[in-house]
Parts: C-alpha cells; sequence; structure tokens
C-alpha cells in the first residue's frame, strides 16, 4: 500500500514537473518568435544594402524604414528584459546602418557582417531552446515543429536570403566570375536541398490532416521558392543577366521569405496551442491519478489477501522452471490456475520458453550455414583444436579425431612466414579480430590457400574463453591471380632480343635511388632496313644486343625500347669506371665486332648515345627523353655521344612553361576550363550507362586543347587544384537534372593527399542530389604510399554513396593489391591492352585473366580505347562490362548530343 501511494504521490509530481516544462516552453516560443522577426527584418537589411552598395540608389528609403523596424523591435527586447546576450548584438547590428557605413569598406565584407549576427542569432535560438526543454516532448509532431522553428525553417530562410542579397548585387554587374558563380551554385543547391519539404515525410500525412493551415502555407511557400530557384538557375548559369530587373527579382524573393516567414508564425502559433492544449490534459490526468490512487487504496487488502495464496504457488513454479532452463531444457510450459497479473506472468514465461527455444534453432540454423559454407574450427586459449567441421576435415584430408586435441599448427605450411603467426596471437590475445590470407598443408602434403577471419569468444565478465575461425577457400583465386600476373611479366621482355622493355624500365627507374643512364642507337637504322629488308635488320638488332649482354657487367641493366634503341641502367655507384669511359668501351666494342665480322651473317653499323643521371630531374622517368634529346644534339653535331645538361633545353623549356602559365591563368578566369564528356556503353543493352568527365581548355578561336598540353604543366605551377575544383563544379553541374545517368571524375592519389581538394570533393557531394550516381576514378602518377589515408578517403565517399574505380589498369602500378585493399568497384583495363587485342594475342589473353579475375571479386570491367567494331566486338565477346572509345562516342560539352549508344 505505502508503495501505491509513492507511486501516485510520483506520478503527481512527474505531471507537475511536466506542466512546469509546458511553461517554459511556451516562454521560449515567445522569445525564438521574437528573434526570428529580428532575423527576418536583418535578412531584409542585408539584401537592401548589397543593392543599394551595387548602384541601387532607389533602395536608400526601403532601407531607412527596414532600420525602423529593426530600433522597434530591439526595443521590445529592452521592455521585456530578454536575453543578456542581444546586447553584444545590438551593438554590432547598430554599426549596419546605412549612416554608419564607411566608404572604403566593400559590399562584401558588409553582407559577411550581416550573416555573422544572423548565425549568432540562430545559434541564440539553439541556447533559449536547450535552456528551456524546447523540442523534448514525448509528442513527435511538437518535436517536429519546434525543430522546424529552431534550424529547419531559419536555415531555409536563411539560404534563401543570402541567395537574394548576392543575386541583387550580381544583377546589377555585366559579368560574373567563376568564384561569384561557384558561390551563386553552392547557395542555390543549398535553398533547393532544405526548400525540398521542410515538413518531415514521416509526419506529413498526420500533419496536413491535423494542421491544414500549415500545408497550405507550406504549398505556397515552395511555389514561390521554386519561381525564384527557376529565375536563378536560368538567368545566371546561361548567363543571361540583362534578361532580369534586380528590383524584380528583389520583390520575388522577399515575397518568398515572406512566405516563409508566414509558414513560420502558423507553425509557431499550432505550437502554442498544442501545448497549451496537453497542460489542459495534463491537469485532468492530476485530478483522475488522485481519484484511482484512493479507490485503489480502498481495494488494495482484499486484493492482497485474494493473491496471496496463488502468487507463492506460481512463483515455486517459476523457480523450478528457471533451474530447467540453466539445465538447458527450453522446452517448458507451465499450467497457469488464474487470469490474473500472475496467471499473465506464468504465460509471459511460456512465451519466453518457446521464443527462446525459436532463437536456439535459428542458431543452429545459421551454425549449420556456416558450417555448409565455410571451413571451421575452434581452439583453446592454447591453440588446441576442440572443434573442426566437415569442411575442414575435407580441404584438410585429416579425420575429426586426427584434428581434435592436437595444435592448429599441424596443417601449417612451412611457406607461410612465422611471422603472420607472431602477429596473428598478438591481435587475438588482446581480444580483437584478425584477417589474413594463408597457406596450409593437407594431410597428404599438398597445400591450399584460405582467406581467414580468427576472433576471441568472451565470458560474461570478457575473459577470453576460446577462438573460432573462419576460413574460405580462396586457392583457385590466388592462382589465377598469379597466372595474370605471369602473363603480364611477359609484356615487360622485348620477344625479339630478349632483353627488358620500355614497361619494365619504367618500373626499374622507380626502384633506383641514383640512377646513371646511357642510351644507344644505331644510326641510320631505317635505311639499313629498307636495304637488307626487316629480317636482316632484325638480325642486327639481336646481334647488337648479344655484343652488350657480352660486354656490360650483370650489375647494368639492359633494355630494348623500340626499334633501334637500346639502354643500360644502374646505380651511381654499382661500377667503378665513369659512365663516359664505359660508354667509350661499349660504341668501340660494338663497331669493331660488327665491322670485322663476316659480312653474310653480320652488317657493319655504327652508334651515337648520350648518357644521363638522377641530378637532371626529380621525376626520373623525364630521364629517357633528356636521353634522346642529347643522342639527337650528338648525331647533329657528328659526335660519338653527348652528356646530358639542363642547358640542352633550359630556354625552349622556361618559354614554353611561362606561355601556357599565362594561358592556363586566362582560362581559368575567363571560364575557358570546362568538362567535356564521354559516353560508356553497357555491353550487355548496348545504351548508355554513365559518361566520364574529361578535363578541356577551350582557346578563344573555340579550339579545344587536351590535358596533354597543360595538366603537367598546371601542377608545377599550384593551379592544379583550381582545376580540379572547375571539373567538379561543371560535372555536377551537367548532371543536376540528368538522374538516370552514373558519372566519372578522375582523380589522382596526390587530389586524395591534397587537405583542401578532399574537403572541397565531400562539400560537394554533401549538397549534390545524386551521389549515388558519381564515380571516383583513382589514377596514379606515383605510386601510393600510404594506403591508410587513402582507404580512410574511399571509405567516407563510399558512405556517402559514391563508388571506386582504378584507371588505367594493366599499366604503370595498377595491380591486384589495389582491387582488394581500396575495396573498388571498377577496373578501367588501360587502352594500351586493348588497341590492338583483335592482333595482339597475348594482350587478348591478359585482358580475358583481368575480366575472369573481376568476375570473382564482384567488380566490374570497363575497357578503354574500342576503335572500331573488331575491338568492340571482341571485348563483348570476352566478358568485358563496359566499353568506352571513340568508336562509341566521341567527348563532348553536352551530353544531350549524346543520347544514343552506338548502334
Amino acid at each position: 500500500m505505502l508503495l501505491l501511494v509513492l507511486q501516485s504521490a510520483s506520478y503527481i509530481s512527474q505531471y507537475i514537473e511536466q506542466s512546469g516544462k509546458y511553461d517554459h516552453q511556451l516562454t521560449a516560443l515567445h522569445q525564438i518568435s521574437d528573434i526570428h522577426q529580428l532575423i527576418t527584418q536583418l535578412q531584409l537589411h542585408r539584401g537592401l544594402i548589397n543593392g543599394f552598395l551595387q548602384g541601387k540608389l532607389d533602395y536608400k528609403q526601403k532601407i531607412q524604414q527596414n532600420e525602423k523596424e529593426i530600433n522597434s523591435i530591439l526595443k521590445h527586447f529592452h521592455s521585456n528584459r530578454q536575453n543578456p546576450l542581444l546586447k553584444d548584438l545590438e551593438i554590432k547590428i547598430r554599426q549596419l546602418y546605412l549612416q554608419k557605413h564607411e566608404k572604403s569598406v566593400p559590399a562584401y565584407v558588409i553582407f559577411d557582417r550581416h550573416t555573422n549576427i544572423i548565425n549568432a542569432l540562430i545559434n541564440l535560438t539553439h541556447t533559449i531552446a536547450e535552456a528551456n526543454a524546447f523540442g523534448t516532448s514525448r509528442h513527435l509532431t511538437l518535436n517536429h515543429m519546434a525543430k522546424m522553428l529552431i534550424e529547419d525553417l531559419l536555415l531555409l530562410q536563411e539560404a534563401t536570403g543570402k541567395l537574394r542579397g548576392l543575386t541583387v548585387g550580381l544583377l546589377s554587374q555585366d559579368y560574373i566570375t567563376s568564384a561569384q558563380k561557384s558561390q551563386l551554385l553552392s547557395l542555390y543547391i543549398q535553398a533547393k536541398t532544405y526548400g525540398k519539404s521542410p515538413i518531415n515525410d514521416t509526419i506529413q500525412k498526420s500533419m496536413n490532416k491535423q494542421y491544414p493551415e500549415i500545408k497550405q502555407k507550406n504549398d505556397l511557400m515552395l511555389y514561390r521558392l521554386d519561381n525564384m530557384l527557376y529565375i536563378v538557375r536560368n538567368t545566371f548559369f546561361p548567363r543571361q543577366m540583362h534578361l532580369v530587373n534586380a528590383s524584380h527579382f528583389f520583390k520575388i524573393a522577399t515575397d518568398t521569405i515572406d512566405a516563409q516567414h508566414q509558414l513560420y508564425k502558423q507553425i509557431a502559433r499550432q505550437y502554442q496551442k498544442t501545448i497549451q492544449h496537453l497542460q489542459t490534459s495534463l491537469y485532468t490526468k492530476i485530478a483522475l491519478v488522485t481519484s484511482v490512487m484512493i479507490a485503489v487504496l480502498i481495494g488494495i487488502f482484499y486484493i492482497y489477501a485474494a493473491f496471496y495464496h496463488s502468487v507463492l504457488r506460481s512463483i515455486r513454479k517459476l523457480h523450478e522452471a528457471s533451474k530447467l532452463i540453466a539445465a538447458g531444457e527450453t522446452k517448458i510450459h507451465l499450467q497457469s490456475d488464474t487470469n490474473d497479473e500472475i496467471g499473465d506472468a506464468l504465460l509471459a514465461f511460456n512465451h519466453m520458453s518457446q521464443k527462446l527455444d525459436q532463437n536456439i534453432s535459428f542458431l543452429n540454423s545459421y551454425k549449420h550455414a556456416i558450417d555448409e559454407a565455410s571451413i571451421v574450427s575452434k581452439t583453446d586459449c592454447r591453440g588446441i583444436i576442440t572443434y573442426a567441421n566437415d569442411k575442414f576435415c575435407e580441404i584438410s584430408g585429416y579425420s575429426k579425431e586426427e584434428l581434435l586435441g592436437k595444435p592448429h599448427n599441424i596443417v601449417r605450411d612451412p611457406d607461410t612466414p612465422k611471422n603472420v603467426f607472431k602477429e596473428m596471437w598478438q591481435t587475438i590475445k588482446k581480444g580483437k579480430t584478425w584477417h589474413g590470407i594463408v597457406k596450409n598443408r593437407r594431410k597428404n602434403g599438398g597445400s591450399y590457400i584460405v582467406d581467414a577471419t580468427i576472433m576471441p569468444i568472451f565470458d560474461n565478465n570478457r575473459n577470453i574463453v576460446e577462438y573460432i575461425g573462419i576460413r574460405h577457400d580462396v586457392t583457385e583465386l590466388e592462382k589465377s591471380k598469379t597466372t595474370i600476373e605471369e602473363e603480364m611479366q611477359k609484356q615487360k621482355i622485348d620477344p625479339l632480343t630478349g632483353l627488358a622493355n620500355r614497361i619494365q624500365l619504367i618500373e626499374d627507374l622507380h626502384c633506383l635511388q641514383k640512377p646513371v643512364l646511357l642510351y644507344l642507337n644505331i644510326d641510320d637504322f631505317t635505311k639499313l632496313n629498307d636495304f637488307y629488308g626487316a629480317e636482316a635488320g632484325n638480325n642486327v638488332l639481336k646481334y647488337v644486343a648479344s655484343l652488350l649482354q657480352a660486354k656490360v657487367p650483370e650489375r647494368i641493366q639492359l633494355y630494348r625500347l623500340q626499334s633501334d634503341e637500346f639502354l643500360l641502367l644502374f646505380e651511381e655507384d654499382q661500377i667503378t669506371q665513369t659512365p663516359q669511359n664505359l660508354m667509350d668501351g661499349i660504341i668501340e666494342f660494338i663497331e669493331v665486332q660488327t665491322n670485322s665480322c663476316d659480312p653474310e651473317t653480320c652488317i657493319s653499323i655504327t652508334l651515337t648515345g648520350s648518357i644521363t643521371n638522377y641530378q637532371q630531374s626529380d621525376n626520373f622517368e623525364n630521364l629517357l627523353s633528356y636521353a634522346t634529346l642529347a643522342r639527337k644534339i650528338a648525331q647533329k653535331e657528328h659526335r660519338k655521344y653527348l652528356l646530358y645538361s639542363e642547358n640542352l633545353n633550359k630556354e625552349s623549356n622556361y618559354q614554353n612553361n611561362i606561355k601556357w602559365i599565362n594561358k592556363i591563368k586566362k582560362a581559368l578566369y575567363e571560364d575557358r576550363i570546362t568538362a567535356f564528356f564521354q559516353p560508356i556503353i553497357d555491353n550487355k543493352s548496348g545504351n548508355i550507362h554513365k559518361y566520364e568527365a574529361l578535363v578541356r581548355m577551350i582557346e578563344k578561336d573555340s579550339t579545344i586543347v587536351s590535358p596533354f598540353f597543360f595538366l603537367e604543366i598546371a601542377k608545377k605551377a599550384k593551379l592544379y587544384t583550381q582545376i580540379t575544383k572547375v571539373m567538379f563544379d561543371k560535372a555536377f553541374e551537367a548532371f543536376m537534372d540528368a538522374p538516370e545517368y552514373d558519372f566519372s571524375i578522375n582523380i589522382t592519389v596526390e587530389d586524395i593527399e591534397d587537405e583542401e581538394i578532399a574537403a572541397y570533393i565531400f562539400e560537394k557531394l554533401k549538397y549534390f542530389p545524386h551521389p549515388q550516381n558519381v564515380i571516383l576514378e583513382i589514377t596514379e602518377s606515383e605510386e601510393i604510399k600510404d594506403y591508410a589515408q587513402v582507404n580512410a578517403f574511399i571509405k567516407k565517399a563510399k558512405t556517402m554513396g559514391v563508388r571506386i574505380a582504378i584507371d588505367d589498369f594493366g599499366s604503370g602500378y595498377s595491380n591486384f593489391a589495389h582491387i582488394i585493399s581500396m575495396d573498388a568497384d571498377f577496373i578501367k583495363i588501360d587502352g594500351s591492352l586493348i588497341k590492338n587485342i583483335d592482333q595482339d594475342k597475348e594482350a587478348r589473353i591478359i585482358t580475358e585473366a583481368i575480366i575472369a579475375f573481376s568476375k570473382k571479386l564482384g567488380t566490374k570491367t570497363v575497357v578503354e580505347f574500342v576503335h572500331n567494331q573488331t575491338i568492340y566486338d571482341i571485348v563483348r565477346e570476352i566478358g568485358a562490362d563496359y566499353a568506352q572509345g571513340f568508336y562509341l562516342g566521341e567527348p563532348a560539352a553536352e551530353i544531350k548530343s549524346l543520347e544514343t549508344a552506338h548502334a
């Protein structure tokens, strides 16, 4: 009885406390509504001032009337002794008045001061709401209205107000810069996003029925907002500012904000009515609880006596049933003798027992499913096997009797490094899950490879009691990866001479610290080939290769690049003689050997060469072009070889770089850096499925310039970041109203590592309405050094719906580790493999292997450089998912011109 009285008193106390909470919420509502009135007037003041400073002098009278309204609101705050934080803001507000303006202060500074004060007022509404439990009711619709009053409508109105102020200023100009256009687009997207519907979809139907006045004003507000945004979109993005009058647009925008203000007031009125209604209901509940408490007290003695015996019997049943559950028995049914609460408790226990039995059945089913699909084992804390499923026995060749009680290293393959298991034990002993690829040994001595996940199992005190390992057989997958890598390795060997080729050279250059490069070229080889024939020419190349192998020390790597180009590569401190002495000896040796040999088996030749080293460039790939330049100059000057120096091409490079830097800067300023879009075809349907955005520069005479000519220079001139931002702006603008298409944008590892670029990409994605249509193609200008940073970027992008593609796969540093570690959705197979796939048998074998490997991983493939029907038929035949190339569609400035796929 005492508990009942205390509980009832507790209810009454809670009701009284709730009533006080409602009073605080109403007080907060009045304060927030007053602040909203001030925000609305400040937004109007910002727009008028911005227009006035841009030349709209007829706004002066409106500004003075507006400042009187602001003064009136501030006096109201004084009379009601509202939040003291307003005193500091009041001083800043009065500094914005027209008479206080300093002529030297730019319009955008005044605009930003307004915006900062408005943001401070919005934050003040949050402070008032938090202090008065505003928006913390159990009434979901009431909470949503509160959120609209302190956040959603304020953000929408602020975005609309900023768009009004900025647009009126821009309409007074003759042109718009790229930065202004980007700012306008950002505000346009914010207003469009916030204005989709301020009313939450989950309760919109309920609000439409209960509060038709809110729906009516919301519909009017959305209509005016759409009209305003339509004018912005069709005025600025086609750059037709001359078609719109600033005063006319200011009125349309002001009407839109007024509609938002009216919606705000209607929601505030409805919020107040709802709170008052809840207060009335609360007073009724207090009276009802008091009456019920008195009535219950009268009957408590009878109830206590009548149920005493029944309760004891039921408790005994529950006690015995609990013992059975502890013993593992779950199929328990207790007989209920009464229809009261105790009987209900017994029925609830029966229901719990039934559910427990069902859950155990489900767990057994899950265990069976895992056993059927995976290789499973359990060990104790020492690594002794305590359980092994049939799959484990099948793949290892051991029976369960042979496995149980044995250490898990019974299947350990000696080829697996010891540090793998050391790392595994260190991880799982810390209570963490370990993942890895492990090679194991069968009972018959054979081997198999598994993708293993090993995790600790804890008791209720978080102590590790055992370990469970779940594995999947990836032997065939690893074999296919090895086969592909072997085939790709063959691509690095010149088939005529057996020497390494250009692909191997580029890889080797990245492995050296101080490379020295010796370049040799046979004089007039083309004429020799024409005179003696191709077979004789091939014999000369093979003979020269054999002479080089005989003459050159083993520590020096030999290469044949193309035609008659031979190259020697070594570290600076690998040989004792100087590069010049080595070059003298090689040229003399080869010329003497070919001059004195049997004329029926060889042809006399002469050589010209060059020498360059690591001191000439930070990018070692440039050494080859420097060597070619030095050899050409040596041949022109009738020297046997020439040592490259920067003086050979510095002057021309400087002039060319300066010319292109100026062109890039001008193109950025005049908005002539743009995006072209090339279609990507779905090979099953033959239709356009997606586009790739490609950067182009448009010359003043409308000539289209490829990025080959300016992108590297832009990187060195610190202009690359601006180009990347322009590409994201142009691509997102082009596909904003084309949700039926996916589109990809190229980014580099350097972009990901650049905090400014990464932040800009995520900001654009945040406000883009179709992030699931965006594909980021990762290209590499250098080897990835920090996978953690790259993977963190990819993970964040994927949480926003973005997909990832690896570009130019099959060349450079792209390899199979990328696909797995970077969680790629698409592989773009490099055009060097595709362009001659109809004639190059090895290229076709490698491409087929990459496609097969990708299908096992569930990754889609895109082939590039499809330049005729024969190539297109082959890539479809071998299973590529998508195709891209000039035969299927050339890059164009508008996606509308590419709506139909190639037949």
